[in-house]
């Protein structure tokens, strides 16, 4: 798990803006591992599994279809995750008020900065998922996460500039 997490987190981390679809998914998968636990017991062994994959399809393909849109659910997942993270940290629930108010403003942040915004927002994602795997401790732990965090958001913004001036 902590190579998943670890793999996912720097995939946000340093192209959450060019794969935003991705971005999706991974939100939506992660917030599906919260709730297959209302899945009903009868089900197959298989089916929590097949529940997340489809949260994160779906996710990532409303993403694909439309970015802007993609842009706002990404926000929502995302800081409906973040929310519930801080709130409620490695339970198998998700708090419905702090999942709300987090989504709402992660999206209106992205609604205001757009491309800025979800450079920022994959950016925190990404060091919030590589920081709970990182072997270090203490203030060495917050120093690379924070250099980590540098690089990732530099190299977002060296690809969102390149691409935007090989547009003109």
């Amino acid at each position: 798990m902590n190579t998943i997490q670890w793999a996912s987190g720097a995939a946000i981390l340093f192209l959450g803006h060019e794969i935003s679809f991705i971005f999706s998914g991974i939100m939506a998968g992660y917030l599906g591992t919260r709730l297959t636990h209302l899945l009903p017991s009868s089900l197959p062994s298989w089916a929590g599994l097949a529940f997340i994959a489809t949260l994160a399809v779906i996710a990532a393909g409303v993403t694909m279809i439309n970015r802007e849109v993609g842009f706002y659910i990404t926000g929502s997942l995302a800081g409906g995750f973040l929310a519930t993270e801080y709130f409620a940290p490695l339970t198998a629930t998700i708090p419905i008020i702090p999942f709300i108010i987090g989504s709402i403003l992660v999206s209106l942040f992205i609604c205001i900065l757009k491309d800025w915004g979800v450079i920022i927002v994959s950016c925190i994602t990404g060091i919030y998922l590589i920081y709970g795997v990182l072997p270090f401790y203490g203030m060495t732990k917050t120093l690379a996460s924070a250099g980590i965090f540098v690089l990732g958001a530099l190299s977002q913004v060296i690809i969102f500039q390149t691409a935007k001036h090989s547009e003109r």
